[in-house]
């Protein structure tokens, strides 16, 4: 993924109030996992590493119905976050 579109969805996970509420290292830390919520709306942010470079940066965006998708850009994650908040109404807009 560019950076232009990391950077977008970062700043949109930031901007929205997402919290972080879990962060931990898979294969003795070669890939490391955000998760961020808001409601029951989440995105985990997977950050694979080899060495003291990010290799692979990846979203996905899932929600509590089972749904889960690969995010490619800030358009797909707008475009999944209102189909939640019209599943579930209590969700901030």
């Amino acid at each position: 993924m560019v950076l232009s579109k990391i950077s977008a969805i970062k700043n949109w996970i930031k901007t929205m109030g997402f919290e972080l509420i879990k962060s931990h290292d898979l294969n003795n830390e070669a890939v490391k996992i955000n998760y961020y919520s808001l409601g029951n709306f989440g995105i985990y942010e997977e950050i694979s590493n080899k060495g003291k470079n990010v290799d692979k940066l990846r979203f996905i965006s899932w929600n509590p119905w089972g749904v889960d998708f690969e995010v490619h850009s800030l358009k797909e994650l707008c475009d999944a976050y209102q189909d939640s908040i019209s599943y579930s109404p209590e969700l901030p807009a």
